[in-house]
């Protein structure tokens, strides 16, 4: 489609795909029993049936009560409404899942209200919402956006930066304490409350990788130098990274991501009077000024000096508040933040299974894998388990960042056990232990004495952990050892549990074990990587707990899974070391 005014043509197609809602609905409850029937890839033939029958009778039940609510047979007929019509359903849906309409109605330049929605039902209707674009495609045709946000939907970088640069020729204040300048970045336009930021990465998913798309990333940049703020969120809660690093992201939208992560970990300094410290230039610290916008190629923000009247560039570690009274805020990360319904970007793509977008995250930005949405899901509890061949391109990804994230814990785990347990301080001489767990350490006599009142509690328990739990030879199987029967999913059968060392393992030897399990009520399963050692321990048995509230302290496996050491002895005996536990990369089995 062309629009009236310019010649540039532009697909603004809404956030997936267009279609009528209809059809979206019922490509998404294809969607759900697509992936329940991949869940049940791995499961017993009975257990399969029944798992897709109830899963497709859900998935079902939830689809007809969707298209029983008005907003959602609004939605249905969309392209057929009116703008206006389409402004109304919007509004109304929004009062319906709980917004606070006025409240956004009040802050044209602002977040407006981001509480969360609470029901499951109106997540729903949101995400049809996000899904469809709201009415942006509405606005478009008709010219109803700002010549401003047209201009930034276009990417007609000169013509934005000409309109910026002509309004703060004019002001007689900083220009980041400008009323007019927010204004202009700030805006929210169409039912869903873009930013100018905001419509790049919106409009720009759907437009194919091109020298033309460059036009997007030097009009991103322009906002982001005169102090567009690279937090903005929608309506619904979501933020550049969800339009740019979702389902839909192409490599203008994730480079504009990467410009607001580096823009949004010092926005909180834009518009703040602030003072320099830390430069080599001594004469330049202690000056004071007021911070401005953000330069994407130098990483440096835009810094006014009060005396001087002029402008310039600093690095952000070299500005400081200037109140005294206020803590600096910690850096914020872009792609953490989550919408009214807790999701992240990293949610949406792990459905898609986009393996570019989860390394861009994950690789690039170190995004975390443990954001819980409104329904208590995560990316990692997504990826792991049967999620593992649901999405076979980005669970492995996910799997590694938590092996990683794990790793990261044993070191920082490590440096604790040389810090003095009293006063703090890192030991790097000769270590004053505790001669009975041997799991704390001292500077000194003094500082173990002090300590002592507090340690003695735990004392014994620690001691238990480092000597090891022996298991003894299972309750009421000493002749015969313990065999507990064990399913195998990437086998798909059935295997017998076996109480022994493993092959190839000496009497006396340490080698390492998997435990898996998660609740007091149902059995821990424990082996080693051949299946050679393959057994089951109950929770009357001795050493569960123990070793359970290990395997609940790993969170690289959501608290479901770990690794220790193990050994028999010469009796049969299984001892367990909990205070091994931890993942490791070459832990991969």
């Amino acid at each position: 489609m062309k629009p009236q005014s310019t010649a540039i043509s532009i697909p603004l197609e809404p956030l997936h795909q267009r279609s009528t809602t209809e059809d979206k609905n019922t490509t998404q409850h294809h969607n759900q029993i697509t992936i329940i029937s991949q869940f049940s890839l791995n499961m017993p033939k009975k257990s399969k049936k029944q798992t897709l029958r109830s899963g497709i009778h859900m998935a079902a039940k939830r689809f007809d009560r969707r298209m029983q609510h008005d907003a959602f047979r609004s939605m249905a007929n969309f392209d057929s409404l009116t703008l206006q019509q389409q402004k109304e359903a919007i509004r109304n849906a929004l009062i319906d899942m709980g917004t606070n309409v006025a409240q956004n109605d009040a802050d044209p330049t602002g977040n407006g209200d981001q509480t969360l929605i609470e029901s499951s039902e109106h997540r729903d209707i949101a995400r049809e919402l996000y899904a469809i674009g709201g009415d942006i495609h509405a606005h478009f045709i008709t010219n109803s956006l700002s010549p401003f946000a047209m201009n930034c939907v276009l990417g007609l970088a000169d013509n934005v930066h000409k309109t910026l640069k002509d309004l703060t020729q004019v002001e007689s204040q900083p220009f980041a304490k400008s009323e007019s300048l927010l204004v202009l970045l700030e805006t929210r336009e169409t039912s869903l409350r873009l930013s100018p930021l905001l419509f790049i990465v919106s409009a720009g998913k759907n437009l194919a990788s091109s020298p033309e798309t460059k036009k997007h990333q030097d009009t991103a940049k322009i906002l982001l130098k005169y102090g567009a703020n690279p937090l903005a969120k929608d309506v619904l809660g979501k933020t550049v990274c969800h339009y740019g690093a979702g389902a839909m992201a192409n490599q203008m939208t994730l480079d504009v991501v990467d410009m607001c992560i580096s823009a949004a970990k010092s926005h909180f300094l834009y518009g703040r009077d602030i003072e320099l410290h830390g430069l080599k230039t001594a004469e330049m610290n202690g000056k004071m000024g007021v911070a401005g916008g953000f330069d994407c190629d130098s990483g440096r923000r835009s810094v006014l000096l009060k005396e001087e009247k002029r402008e310039v560039w600093i690095k952000p570690e070299n500005i400081r508040l200037l109140d005294a009274n206020e803590t600096q805020p910690t850096s914020v990360s872009l792609p953490d933040i989550q919408d009214r319904f807790g999701s992240v970007s990293l949610h949406e793509v792990v459905m898609r299974d986009r393996s570019d977008v989860a390394s861009f995250l994950l690789q690039k930005h170190h995004t975390s894998i443990h954001s819980t949405d409104a329904d208590g899901i995560s990316p990692v509890g997504m990826a792991s388990g049967h999620g593992q061949s649901a999405w076979p391109n980005v669970a492995p990804l996910i799997m590694e960042a938590a092996r990683k994230e794990a790793s990261q814990s044993r070191k920082a785990k490590k440096q604790s056990e040389s810090t003095c347990e009293n006063c703090q301080v890192i030991v790097t001489g000769k270590l004053q232990q505790c001669s009975r767990c041997k799991s704390v350490v001292y500077c000194g006599r003094d500082c173990q004495v002090a300590h002592w009142k507090n340690h003695k509690i735990v004392c014994k328990d620690l001691a238990a952990l480092s000597m090891g739990i022996n298991l003894g030879l299972g309750s009421g199987l000493k002749d015969v050892g313990m065999h507990h029967s064990t399913f195998s999913f990437s086998k798909n059968k059935q295997l017998s549990g076996t109480y022994q060392n493993p092959k190839g393992v000496e009497v006396g030897e340490k080698f390492v074990v998997k435990v898996q399990g998660n609740t007091m009520m149902s059995p821990l399963l424990i082996y080693d990587k051949t299946r050679t050692c393959e057994f089951s321990l109950y929770p009357d048995e001795p050493g569960f707990s123990q070793i359970l509230g290990e395997v609940q302290k790993e969170k690289a496996w959501q608290g479901r899974k770990t690794f220790m050491k193990a050994s028999f002895d010469d009796k049969g005996c299984c001892t367990i070391y909990p205070d091994t536990a931890g993942v490791k990369d070459k832990y991969s089995w």
